[in-house]
Protein backbone atom coordinates (compact mmCIF):
# COMPACT_ATOMS: atom_id res chain seq x y z
CA UNK A 1 0.00 0.00 0.00
CA UNK A 2 3.19 2.75 -0.48
CA UNK A 3 3.16 2.77 3.40
CA UNK A 4 -0.14 4.99 3.97
CA UNK A 5 -4.07 4.17 3.55
CA UNK A 6 -5.02 4.48 0.30
CA UNK A 7 -8.68 6.15 -0.39
CA UNK A 8 -10.31 6.29 -3.69
CA UNK A 9 -13.00 8.53 -5.28
CA UNK A 10 -14.81 7.23 -9.03
CA UNK A 11 -17.03 9.16 -11.46
CA UNK A 12 -18.36 7.34 -14.74
CA UNK A 13 -15.67 7.29 -17.80
CA UNK A 14 -18.09 9.53 -19.82
CA UNK A 15 -18.87 12.20 -17.31
CA UNK A 16 -14.80 12.85 -17.06
CA UNK A 17 -14.37 12.68 -20.47
CA UNK A 18 -17.41 14.74 -21.19
CA UNK A 19 -15.88 17.47 -19.14
CA UNK A 20 -12.23 16.87 -20.84
CA UNK A 21 -13.30 17.45 -24.36
CA UNK A 22 -16.61 15.14 -25.63
CA UNK A 23 -17.15 11.31 -26.26
CA UNK A 24 -14.30 9.77 -27.79
CA UNK A 25 -13.09 6.32 -28.04
CA UNK A 26 -9.65 4.51 -27.44
CA UNK A 27 -6.72 6.47 -27.06
CA UNK A 28 -8.44 9.89 -27.38
CA UNK A 29 -10.41 9.11 -24.10
CA UNK A 30 -7.78 8.10 -22.07
CA UNK A 31 -6.17 11.10 -23.06
CA UNK A 32 -9.26 13.41 -22.33
CA UNK A 33 -9.49 11.58 -19.04
CA UNK A 34 -5.97 12.32 -18.23
CA UNK A 35 -5.93 15.93 -19.10
CA UNK A 36 -9.30 16.12 -17.09
CA UNK A 37 -8.22 14.19 -13.48
CA UNK A 38 -4.51 14.51 -13.61
CA UNK A 39 -5.11 18.53 -12.81
CA UNK A 40 -6.10 16.93 -9.25
CA UNK A 41 -4.07 13.99 -8.01
CA UNK A 42 -0.70 12.79 -10.24
CA UNK A 43 -2.36 8.85 -9.43
CA UNK A 44 -5.23 8.85 -12.00
CA UNK A 45 -6.50 5.48 -13.75
CA UNK A 46 -9.28 4.03 -16.01
CA UNK A 47 -10.63 1.21 -14.32
CA UNK A 48 -13.27 -0.37 -17.09
CA UNK A 49 -16.28 2.22 -17.31
CA UNK A 50 -14.95 4.53 -14.64
CA UNK A 51 -12.21 6.82 -13.81
CA UNK A 52 -10.47 6.72 -10.61
CA UNK A 53 -8.68 9.11 -8.39
CA UNK A 54 -6.30 8.06 -5.80
CA UNK A 55 -6.29 11.05 -3.28
CA UNK A 56 -4.79 10.22 0.01
CA UNK A 57 -1.84 11.77 -1.14
CA UNK A 58 -3.54 14.94 -1.76
CA UNK A 59 -5.99 15.57 0.50
CA UNK A 60 -3.97 17.53 2.72
CA UNK A 61 -3.30 19.99 -0.64
CA UNK A 62 -6.87 20.26 -1.31
CA UNK A 63 -7.64 20.98 2.29
CA UNK A 64 -9.94 17.22 2.95
CA UNK A 65 -12.11 14.89 1.11
CA UNK A 66 -15.07 17.87 0.47
CA UNK A 67 -13.47 20.48 -0.88
CA UNK A 68 -11.62 18.00 -3.54
CA UNK A 69 -15.12 16.93 -4.56
CA UNK A 70 -16.38 20.54 -4.40
CA UNK A 71 -13.51 21.28 -6.75
CA UNK A 72 -14.03 18.50 -9.03
CA UNK A 73 -17.42 19.10 -9.44
CA UNK A 74 -17.08 23.01 -9.90
CA UNK A 75 -14.92 21.93 -13.14
CA UNK A 76 -16.99 19.38 -14.28
CA UNK A 77 -20.21 21.89 -14.13
CA UNK A 78 -17.71 24.24 -15.70
CA UNK A 79 -16.38 22.40 -19.02
CA UNK A 80 -19.83 20.16 -19.65
CA UNK A 81 -22.90 23.03 -18.49
CA UNK A 82 -25.01 20.49 -21.13
CA UNK A 83 -24.28 17.81 -18.80
CA UNK A 84 -26.87 17.30 -16.11
CA UNK A 85 -26.00 19.20 -12.70
CA UNK A 86 -25.27 16.56 -10.45
CA UNK A 87 -22.16 14.76 -10.22
CA UNK A 88 -22.56 11.37 -9.95
CA UNK A 89 -19.15 9.83 -7.66
CA UNK A 90 -18.34 7.39 -4.80
CA UNK A 91 -15.48 6.71 -2.47
CA UNK A 92 -13.93 3.58 -0.95
CA UNK A 93 -11.10 2.27 0.64
CA UNK A 94 -10.24 0.23 -2.34
CA UNK A 95 -10.38 1.09 -6.29
CA UNK A 96 -13.00 -1.85 -6.83
CA UNK A 97 -14.66 -0.93 -3.82
CA UNK A 98 -15.08 2.93 -5.13
CA UNK A 99 -16.26 1.36 -8.55
CA UNK A 100 -18.55 -1.25 -6.94
CA UNK A 101 -20.40 1.81 -4.78
CA UNK A 102 -20.38 3.52 -8.26
CA UNK A 103 -22.44 1.32 -10.19
CA UNK A 104 -24.63 1.09 -7.26
CA UNK A 105 -25.25 4.74 -7.26
CA UNK A 106 -25.81 4.63 -10.76
CA UNK A 107 -28.67 1.90 -10.67
CA UNK A 108 -29.97 3.56 -7.35
CA UNK A 109 -29.63 7.18 -6.65
CA UNK A 110 -31.52 7.14 -3.21
CA UNK A 111 -29.36 3.79 -1.77
CA UNK A 112 -26.37 6.46 -0.16
CA UNK A 113 -23.36 3.93 -1.32
CA UNK A 114 -21.28 5.55 0.84
CA UNK A 115 -22.56 4.31 3.59
CA UNK A 116 -23.06 0.25 2.42
CA UNK A 117 -20.38 -1.74 3.81
CA UNK A 118 -18.10 -4.19 1.43
CA UNK A 119 -20.20 -7.29 2.80
CA UNK A 120 -23.48 -5.88 2.02
CA UNK A 121 -22.66 -4.60 -1.77
CA UNK A 122 -24.63 -6.43 -4.78
CA UNK A 123 -22.52 -9.73 -6.91
CA UNK A 124 -23.47 -7.50 -9.95
CA UNK A 125 -20.94 -4.59 -8.64
CA UNK A 126 -18.00 -6.77 -8.92
CA UNK A 127 -16.90 -7.74 -12.52
CA UNK A 128 -14.89 -10.59 -11.24
CA UNK A 129 -17.71 -12.10 -9.96
CA UNK A 130 -20.22 -11.47 -12.60
CA UNK A 131 -19.08 -14.72 -14.71
CA UNK A 132 -20.39 -16.93 -11.56
CA UNK A 133 -23.28 -14.98 -10.58
CA UNK A 134 -25.20 -18.15 -11.59
CA UNK A 135 -23.86 -20.71 -9.61
CA UNK A 136 -23.61 -17.86 -6.71
CA UNK A 137 -26.66 -17.23 -6.71
CA UNK A 138 -27.85 -21.23 -6.35
CA UNK A 139 -25.27 -21.00 -3.26
CA UNK A 140 -27.94 -18.53 -1.47
CA UNK A 141 -25.08 -15.55 -1.87
CA UNK A 142 -26.42 -12.35 -2.71
CA UNK A 143 -23.80 -10.30 -1.70
CA UNK A 144 -20.25 -10.10 -1.24
CA UNK A 145 -20.08 -11.02 1.79
CA UNK A 146 -21.99 -14.03 0.95
CA UNK A 147 -19.47 -15.33 -1.07
CA UNK A 148 -16.21 -14.62 1.59
CA UNK A 149 -18.39 -17.15 4.09
CA UNK A 150 -18.08 -19.90 1.43
CA UNK A 151 -15.37 -22.22 1.96
CA UNK A 152 -12.18 -20.29 0.61
CA UNK A 153 -10.73 -23.79 -0.89
CA UNK A 154 -13.81 -25.01 -2.87
CA UNK A 155 -15.12 -21.90 -3.85
CA UNK A 156 -11.07 -21.06 -5.37
CA UNK A 157 -11.52 -24.21 -7.06
CA UNK A 158 -14.69 -23.22 -8.76
CA UNK A 159 -14.34 -19.80 -9.41
CA UNK A 160 -10.63 -19.53 -9.81
CA UNK A 161 -7.46 -17.78 -8.25
CA UNK A 162 -7.87 -14.67 -10.74
CA UNK A 163 -11.41 -13.69 -9.52
CA UNK A 164 -10.39 -14.68 -5.60
CA UNK A 165 -7.70 -12.22 -6.10
CA UNK A 166 -9.79 -9.39 -7.39
CA UNK A 167 -11.91 -10.05 -4.21
CA UNK A 168 -9.52 -9.77 -2.01
CA UNK A 169 -8.03 -6.58 -3.52
CA UNK A 170 -11.67 -5.37 -3.01
CA UNK A 171 -11.48 -5.91 0.47
CA UNK A 172 -8.05 -4.50 0.96
CA UNK A 173 -6.15 -8.07 1.54
CA UNK A 174 -3.99 -8.11 -1.37
CA UNK A 175 -2.25 -4.85 -3.06
CA UNK A 176 -3.51 -3.51 -6.02
CA UNK A 177 -1.46 -2.70 -9.46
CA UNK A 178 -2.70 -0.17 -11.57
CA UNK A 179 -1.37 1.84 -14.57
CA UNK A 180 -1.48 5.12 -13.70
CA UNK A 181 -1.98 7.85 -16.52
CA UNK A 182 0.49 10.28 -17.26
CA UNK A 183 0.81 13.16 -19.17
CA UNK A 184 1.78 12.32 -22.92
CA UNK A 185 4.89 13.64 -24.56
CA UNK A 186 3.44 15.28 -27.57
CA UNK A 187 -0.48 16.77 -27.39
CA UNK A 188 -2.24 15.07 -30.41
CA UNK A 189 -6.21 15.34 -29.26
CA UNK A 190 -8.80 14.31 -32.11
CA UNK A 191 -12.73 15.17 -31.42
CA UNK A 192 -15.63 13.49 -33.21
CA UNK A 193 -17.96 15.79 -33.39
CA UNK A 194 -21.52 13.48 -33.71
CA UNK A 195 -23.00 15.84 -36.59
CA UNK A 196 -21.61 17.66 -39.36
CA UNK A 197 -21.07 21.49 -38.33
CA UNK A 198 -21.55 23.90 -41.70
CA UNK A 199 -20.01 27.36 -40.23
CA UNK A 200 -17.17 28.68 -38.21
CA UNK A 201 -19.29 29.24 -35.19
CA UNK A 202 -20.03 25.44 -34.95
CA UNK A 203 -16.45 24.65 -35.47
CA UNK A 204 -15.29 27.29 -33.18
CA UNK A 205 -17.55 25.70 -30.57
CA UNK A 206 -16.85 22.06 -30.73
CA UNK A 207 -12.98 22.84 -30.74
CA UNK A 208 -12.88 24.81 -27.12
CA UNK A 209 -12.87 21.68 -24.79
CA UNK A 210 -10.11 20.65 -27.20
CA UNK A 211 -8.12 24.33 -26.16
CA UNK A 212 -9.11 23.70 -22.64
CA UNK A 213 -7.63 20.09 -23.00
CA UNK A 214 -4.53 21.35 -24.47
CA UNK A 215 -4.40 24.43 -20.94
CA UNK A 216 -4.24 21.36 -18.43
CA UNK A 217 -1.14 19.47 -20.55
CA UNK A 218 0.45 22.47 -21.36
CA UNK A 219 0.43 23.71 -17.64
CA UNK A 220 1.04 20.09 -16.32
CA UNK A 221 4.30 19.92 -18.18
CA UNK A 222 4.82 23.75 -17.61
CA UNK A 223 5.41 24.73 -21.16
CA UNK A 224 3.72 27.18 -23.53
CA UNK A 225 2.83 26.90 -27.09
CA UNK A 226 4.74 28.70 -29.73
CA UNK A 227 2.51 26.86 -33.20
CA UNK A 228 -1.17 25.29 -32.75
CA UNK A 229 -2.55 23.08 -35.70
CA UNK A 230 -6.44 22.80 -36.02
CA UNK A 231 -7.16 19.91 -38.51
CA UNK A 232 -10.48 19.38 -39.63
CA UNK A 233 -11.91 15.90 -41.36
CA UNK A 234 -15.03 16.60 -44.59
CA UNK A 235 -17.71 14.78 -44.12
CA UNK A 236 -18.07 14.27 -47.87
CA UNK A 237 -15.63 13.06 -50.68
CA UNK A 238 -16.96 15.37 -53.30
CA UNK A 239 -18.82 18.68 -53.51
CA UNK A 240 -20.15 19.85 -56.57
CA UNK A 241 -18.34 17.44 -58.55
CA UNK A 242 -14.99 18.57 -56.64
CA UNK A 243 -12.67 15.90 -54.88
CA UNK A 244 -12.26 17.02 -51.56
CA UNK A 245 -9.09 16.16 -49.73
CA UNK A 246 -9.80 14.02 -46.41
CA UNK A 247 -8.36 16.74 -43.87
CA UNK A 248 -8.09 20.42 -44.36
CA UNK A 249 -5.82 22.49 -41.41
CA UNK A 250 -5.14 25.53 -40.69
CA UNK A 251 -1.54 26.99 -38.37
CA UNK A 252 -1.41 29.62 -35.71
CA UNK A 253 2.10 30.63 -34.43
CA UNK A 254 2.41 32.74 -31.75
CA UNK A 255 5.58 35.29 -30.73
CA UNK A 256 5.78 33.98 -27.67
CA UNK A 257 4.87 31.20 -25.46
CA UNK A 258 1.47 31.73 -24.36
CA UNK A 259 -1.13 28.98 -22.07
CA UNK A 260 -3.93 31.37 -22.49
CA UNK A 261 -6.54 29.68 -24.39
CA UNK A 262 -8.72 33.36 -24.87
CA UNK A 263 -5.73 34.27 -26.80
CA UNK A 264 -5.12 31.30 -28.97
CA UNK A 265 -9.55 31.09 -29.23
CA UNK A 266 -9.64 34.64 -30.66
CA UNK A 267 -6.77 33.91 -32.64
CA UNK A 268 -9.03 30.75 -34.11
CA UNK A 269 -11.96 32.48 -34.51
CA UNK A 270 -10.22 34.95 -36.76
CA UNK A 271 -8.69 32.61 -38.88
CA UNK A 272 -11.81 30.47 -39.40
CA UNK A 273 -14.19 33.20 -39.95
CA UNK A 274 -11.86 33.82 -43.56
CA UNK A 275 -12.21 30.52 -44.39
CA UNK A 276 -14.72 29.32 -47.27
CA UNK A 277 -16.06 25.96 -46.10
CA UNK A 278 -15.88 23.29 -48.89
CA UNK A 279 -17.74 21.34 -46.78
CA UNK A 280 -19.45 19.88 -43.97
CA UNK A 281 -16.80 18.46 -40.72
CA UNK A 282 -17.52 15.69 -38.82
CA UNK A 283 -14.30 15.51 -36.92
CA UNK A 284 -11.17 17.78 -35.00
CA UNK A 285 -7.68 17.45 -34.42
CA UNK A 286 -5.80 19.88 -32.45
CA UNK A 287 -1.84 19.38 -32.40
CA UNK A 288 0.82 21.66 -30.60
CA UNK A 289 3.67 20.66 -32.68
CA UNK A 290 6.06 23.44 -31.28
CA UNK A 291 5.93 24.23 -27.42
CA UNK A 292 8.68 25.51 -24.77
CA UNK A 293 9.36 26.38 -21.80
CA UNK A 294 7.02 28.55 -19.72
CA UNK A 295 7.75 30.91 -17.08
CA UNK A 296 5.15 32.41 -15.79
CA UNK A 297 5.09 35.99 -14.19
CA UNK A 298 4.69 36.35 -10.50
CA UNK A 299 1.14 37.55 -9.27
CA UNK A 300 0.87 40.56 -7.44
CA UNK A 301 -1.16 40.45 -3.67
CA UNK A 302 -2.77 43.94 -4.91
CA UNK A 303 -5.71 43.92 -7.16
CA UNK A 304 -5.63 44.97 -10.14
CA UNK A 305 -6.69 48.54 -9.83
CA UNK A 306 -4.17 49.35 -7.58
CA UNK A 307 -1.08 47.62 -9.64
CA UNK A 308 0.65 50.21 -11.37
CA UNK A 309 -1.32 53.63 -10.42
CA UNK A 310 -4.05 52.15 -13.20
CA UNK A 311 -7.80 52.14 -12.88
CA UNK A 312 -8.35 48.94 -14.22
CA UNK A 313 -8.62 46.82 -17.53
CA UNK A 314 -11.54 48.66 -19.84
CA UNK A 315 -13.58 46.22 -20.99
CA UNK A 316 -13.85 45.24 -24.69
CA UNK A 317 -16.46 43.47 -26.89
CA UNK A 318 -14.59 40.64 -26.13
CA UNK A 319 -14.65 40.51 -22.66
CA UNK A 320 -11.12 41.14 -22.23
CA UNK A 321 -9.36 44.38 -21.00
CA UNK A 322 -7.53 46.45 -23.71
CA UNK A 323 -5.30 47.07 -21.12
CA UNK A 324 -4.30 43.79 -20.52
CA UNK A 325 -3.99 42.82 -24.13
CA UNK A 326 -0.12 42.25 -24.48
CA UNK A 327 1.69 44.14 -27.80
CA UNK A 328 2.61 40.50 -29.45
CA UNK A 329 -1.02 39.12 -28.93
CA UNK A 330 -2.75 42.37 -30.40
CA UNK A 331 0.16 42.12 -33.68
CA UNK A 332 -0.75 38.49 -33.98
CA UNK A 333 -4.88 39.23 -33.19
CA UNK A 334 -4.42 41.96 -36.25
CA UNK A 335 -2.30 39.45 -38.53
CA UNK A 336 -5.07 36.82 -37.95
CA UNK A 337 -8.00 39.35 -38.89
CA UNK A 338 -6.34 41.17 -42.00
CA UNK A 339 -2.87 39.14 -42.86
CA UNK A 340 0.52 38.59 -41.52
CA UNK A 341 1.52 40.82 -43.94
CA UNK A 342 0.29 43.49 -43.03
CA UNK A 343 1.41 44.17 -39.72
CA UNK A 344 5.53 44.84 -39.95
CA UNK A 345 8.10 45.24 -37.33
CA UNK A 346 11.60 46.78 -37.67
CA UNK A 347 14.58 43.81 -38.41
CA UNK A 348 18.22 45.54 -36.80
CA UNK A 349 20.91 45.20 -39.13
CA UNK A 350 24.66 45.81 -38.66
CA UNK A 351 24.91 49.29 -40.89
CA UNK A 352 25.78 52.66 -39.61
CA UNK A 353 23.76 54.57 -42.28
CA UNK A 354 20.67 55.55 -41.07
CA UNK A 355 18.46 54.41 -43.87
CA UNK A 356 19.85 51.00 -44.21
CA UNK A 357 20.10 50.88 -40.07
CA UNK A 358 16.64 48.37 -40.68
CA UNK A 359 14.23 46.66 -42.70
CA UNK A 360 10.63 46.00 -42.46
CA UNK A 361 9.16 42.60 -42.04
CA UNK A 362 6.37 40.82 -41.49
CA UNK A 363 5.81 40.07 -37.60
CA UNK A 364 5.07 36.62 -38.29
CA UNK A 365 8.29 36.02 -39.50
CA UNK A 366 10.10 37.84 -37.04
CA UNK A 367 12.40 34.94 -35.10
CA UNK A 368 12.11 34.57 -31.06
CA UNK A 369 14.88 35.91 -30.48
CA UNK A 370 14.54 39.24 -32.21
CA UNK A 371 12.40 40.76 -29.27
CA UNK A 372 15.17 40.17 -26.23
CA UNK A 373 17.72 41.37 -28.77
CA UNK A 374 15.18 44.91 -28.56
CA UNK A 375 14.79 45.10 -24.99
CA UNK A 376 18.90 44.32 -25.03
CA UNK A 377 19.82 47.26 -26.95
CA UNK A 378 17.19 49.35 -25.61
CA UNK A 379 18.78 49.32 -21.94
CA UNK A 380 21.59 51.48 -23.31
CA UNK A 381 23.21 53.23 -25.89
CA UNK A 382 26.63 53.21 -26.58
CA UNK A 383 26.82 56.17 -28.89
CA UNK A 384 25.96 59.33 -26.83
CA UNK A 385 24.95 60.70 -30.29
CA UNK A 386 22.18 58.14 -30.53
CA UNK A 387 20.26 60.64 -27.95
CA UNK A 388 19.76 63.14 -31.06
CA UNK A 389 18.65 61.20 -34.12
CA UNK A 390 15.50 61.74 -34.83
CA UNK A 391 11.84 59.28 -34.56
CA UNK A 392 11.03 59.76 -37.59
CA UNK A 393 13.61 59.62 -41.23
CA UNK A 394 12.41 60.40 -44.28
CA UNK A 395 11.99 57.54 -47.35
CA UNK A 396 14.22 58.90 -49.29
CA UNK A 397 17.04 61.95 -48.12
CA UNK A 398 15.44 65.06 -49.83
CA UNK A 399 18.48 67.08 -51.60
CA UNK A 400 18.89 70.70 -50.08
CA UNK A 401 19.40 74.19 -51.71
CA UNK A 402 22.45 76.46 -50.39
CA UNK A 403 21.94 80.23 -50.23
CA UNK A 404 25.12 81.53 -49.18
CA UNK A 405 26.80 78.48 -48.23
CA UNK A 406 23.84 77.62 -45.93
CA UNK A 407 21.21 74.69 -46.28
CA UNK A 408 17.97 75.75 -46.84
CA UNK A 409 14.36 74.16 -46.05
CA UNK A 410 12.41 76.44 -46.38
CA UNK A 411 14.38 78.92 -45.72
CA UNK A 412 17.99 78.95 -44.18
CA UNK A 413 18.73 77.10 -41.78
CA UNK A 414 20.67 77.24 -38.25
CA UNK A 415 22.84 74.88 -37.29
CA UNK A 416 21.85 74.16 -33.39
CA UNK A 417 24.32 70.64 -32.83
CA UNK A 418 27.68 68.66 -35.22
CA UNK A 419 28.68 67.95 -36.84
CA UNK A 420 28.82 63.77 -36.21
CA UNK A 421 31.09 62.25 -38.46
CA UNK A 422 30.14 59.20 -40.11
CA UNK A 423 32.00 56.85 -42.49
CA UNK A 424 30.22 53.90 -43.84
CA UNK A 425 28.94 51.92 -47.08
CA UNK A 426 32.34 50.81 -48.04
CA UNK A 427 32.07 47.21 -48.10
CA UNK A 428 28.95 47.33 -50.68
CA UNK A 429 29.25 46.37 -54.32
CA UNK A 430 28.26 49.37 -55.54
CA UNK A 431 31.01 51.17 -53.72
CA UNK A 432 29.43 54.03 -52.76
CA UNK A 433 30.67 54.91 -49.62
CA UNK A 434 28.98 57.34 -47.22
CA UNK A 435 30.81 60.18 -45.78
CA UNK A 436 28.92 62.38 -43.94
CA UNK A 437 28.49 65.14 -41.28
CA UNK A 438 24.90 65.02 -39.69
CA UNK A 439 24.03 68.52 -37.92
CA UNK A 440 20.81 69.42 -36.54
CA UNK A 441 19.05 72.30 -37.94
CA UNK A 442 16.17 74.60 -37.57
CA UNK A 443 14.29 77.59 -38.55
CA UNK A 444 10.06 78.45 -37.49
CA UNK A 445 9.29 77.46 -40.64
CA UNK A 446 10.14 73.25 -40.83
CA UNK A 447 11.23 73.36 -37.08
CA UNK A 448 13.97 70.79 -35.71
CA UNK A 449 15.54 68.69 -38.57
CA UNK A 450 17.74 66.19 -39.13
CA UNK A 451 20.11 67.17 -42.36
CA UNK A 452 24.15 65.88 -43.61
CA UNK A 453 26.43 67.73 -45.87
CA UNK A 454 27.87 64.46 -47.86
CA UNK A 455 31.52 65.43 -49.94
CA UNK A 456 31.23 64.93 -53.61
CA UNK A 457 32.56 66.11 -57.18
CA UNK A 458 29.95 68.61 -58.30
CA UNK A 459 31.17 70.48 -61.05
CA UNK A 460 32.06 74.01 -60.43
CA UNK A 461 29.30 77.10 -61.02
CA UNK A 462 30.02 78.80 -64.14
CA UNK A 463 32.57 75.82 -65.58
CA UNK A 464 31.53 75.21 -69.14
CA UNK A 465 32.10 71.63 -70.67
CA UNK A 466 35.55 71.40 -70.62
CA UNK A 467 35.82 73.63 -67.24
CA UNK A 468 37.49 72.03 -64.71
CA UNK A 469 35.54 70.40 -61.29
CA UNK A 470 35.92 71.26 -57.99
CA UNK A 471 35.21 70.00 -54.46
CA UNK A 472 31.75 71.00 -53.56
CA UNK A 473 29.33 70.06 -50.67
CA UNK A 474 25.94 68.13 -50.92
CA UNK A 475 23.31 69.01 -47.96
CA UNK A 476 20.62 66.53 -47.97
CA UNK A 477 17.42 66.43 -45.04
CA UNK A 478 17.30 62.94 -43.67
CA UNK A 479 14.85 62.99 -40.43
CA UNK A 480 12.23 65.23 -38.47
CA UNK A 481 11.58 65.83 -34.85
CA UNK A 482 8.13 65.73 -33.56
Amino acid sequence: MDGMERHWIAWPHGQGTAAAGGQEAGSDALFSAACWALQFSPRVVVLEEAVLMETASVLRLWGGLDALVDAVRQQWQMHAPAQPPDFVWAQGATAWLALARLRLAQRFPAARPALVGADALPLWTLSALQPHMPVLQRLGCRSWGDVRALPRAGLARRMGAASMKVLDQAYGLLPEAHEWLSWPERFVLRHDLGYPAHDAAAVLQAARPLLRSLQLWLQARHHGVLALQLRWHHDLRRMDGEALPPWDALEIRTAQPTQAMAHLERLLRERIARLSWRAPVDMLELQAPETTAFAAEALSCLPPSLQDGQDGPASTRDGVGAASLQWHEWVERVGARWGEDCVQIPLPCADHRPEAMQQWIPAAAAPPEHAAARRSSAAGCADPWQGLWPPWLLPQPRPLPLESNRPCWHGPLQLRAGPYRLEAGWWDEEGAAAVRDYFVGYNEAVGHVWIYRERVQLPVRGAGAGGASGPSVAWYGQGVYG
